[in-house]
């Protein structure tokens, strides 16, 4: 049996953390990972280049001004040793026929080699609307993130969105698909929907 396996991007605050426990709650799948986590596991032992010892939305600190060429140039650098950690994962679930779904805020499909392109549903979780946003990122202590003040990440939105933006014309280049949670209801149901859409025909 093939395994069913989802890598869902997206930036804080868009609901890609509980969007992958529902979906594991109505799948039965039992592996949940975060990139927050994988990235805390490198930090030791990262290169220095990679700059992961910094939050995302200060890497572009490392290049001079704040511009959205600098703000990406320093997530990439961190998205380096994370895309390589997940293709490992990745490929490590597909050999021992194992279901998995990762969440991660690093979302390049550039970085991925070609057998995870392949054999994992890959989808991007977006939100439209700033003002939403930065409601939900403020909001998030309530539900996911109880001891990580939102307060903190919505002083960087223009940061975050600006990785948005970028990783959605990725996604759109490869014909990943995007999902807007203005309407998380709505949102959660067609991933859940597409997801096993796409397991049937594998």
């Amino acid at each position: 049996m093939n395994s069913r396996i989802m890598f869902i991007g997206g930036v804080p605050g868009v609901g890609k953390t509980s969007i992958s426990g529902y979906i594991a709650r109505n799948t039965d799948i039992d592996i949940v990972l975060s990139s927050d986590y994988l990235r805390e596991f490198l930090r030791p032992f990262a290169p220095q280049e990679s700059h992961l010892e910094t939050s995302v939305y200060d890497a572009w600190k490392f290049y001079g001004d704040m511009s959205d060429d600098n703000i990406i140039r320093g997530y990439l650098d961190q998205a380096r040793p994370i895309m390589g950690g997940i293709n490992r994962v990745i490929a490590r679930a597909l050999a021992n026929g194992e279901d998995l779904i990762i969440e991660s805020l690093y979302f390049v499909p550039d970085m991925m080699d070609e057998m995870v392109l392949k054999n994992a549903f890959l989808a991007y979780v977006y939100i439209d609307d700033p003002d939403l946003h930065r409601s939900r990122l403020e909001d998030r202590i309530n539900y996911t993130h109880r001891n990580s003040p939102g307060s903190r990440l919505a002083a960087h939105l223009k940061e975050y969105r600006t990785i948005m933006d970028y990783s959605m014309d990725m996604a759109r280049g490869r014909g990943i698909g995007l999902y807007s949670t203005d309407d998380y209801a709505l949102a959660r149901q067609r991933l859940l929907d597409d997801f096993r859409k796409f397991v049937d025909r594998r």
